[in-house]
């Protein structure tokens, strides 16, 4: 079985919505973290991040020192570029394995576009969410794929668009992300993201 690999476009909604810093920050939850909401430990909360940006949420470097000790950490913070890097791959690992690993109707394939849509849904909501209904509705119908051949007809072009709607309708807080995935899963195909997230 042919397995695909995270793209740019599907990494960048992954950066973009996650935002980035060398320095631990406490996520909306105020777990520790750092990088690209790489989660450091959920053993210790610190001050949650209420607006997306991890730098109002940093902790101080006599905190972070602390968290590297108890935990025995081989990094501190601030962490390198590369080790930023490395946990991003690291992370996004089981959310590329879990889309890989869906079983897709005979003949069918996803485009780089659906991939990385999936995956970065994949990654902020958890495996989990590929097994949701609407998700697993949208899978198995064979015109969703850029492999599906035939001509659609207005009605099933119609309702693709209300499969990928109510497949990417996961978490009301992040409307804007999951309408970019969305929008990105829909990219050249025989229909469009015309209805946004939440709106059937």
């Amino acid at each position: 079985m042919a397995t695909n690999s995270l793209g740019t476009k599907g990494a960048d909604i992954i950066k973009e919505s996650e935002g980035f810093s060398l320095k631990f920050y406490g996520d909306p939850k105020g777990y520790p973290t750092v990088g690209w909401g790489h989660l450091i430990t959920k053993s210790k909360v610190y001050t949650k991040n209420t607006t997306g940006n991890p730098k109002d949420s940093l902790l101080t470097q006599k905190e972070a020192d602390a968290l590297s000790k108890s935990l025995g950490l081989g990094y501190t913070s601030p962490i390198t570029q590369s080790k930023a890097d490395a946990f991003f791959t690291s992370d996004t690992k089981s959310a590329v394995d879990a889309v890989n690993d869906l079983t897709l109707p005979s003949g069918s394939s996803f485009s780089q576009e659906q991939f990385d849509a999936l995956v970065s849904l994949t990654f902020n909501a958890g495996s989990g969410v590929l097994k949701t209904n609407d998700v697993v509705t949208m899978l198995k119908d064979p015109k969703i794929y850029p492999t599906y051949t035939k001509k659609l007809s207005s009605t099933e072009s119609d309702n693709c668009s209300k499969l990928v709607s109510k497949a990417f309708s996961y978490d009301k807080n992040l409307k804007t992300r999951r309408n970019k995935e969305a929008t990105l899963f829909c990219t050249d195909m025989k229909y469009t993201h015309k209805y946004p997230v939440y709106s059937l």
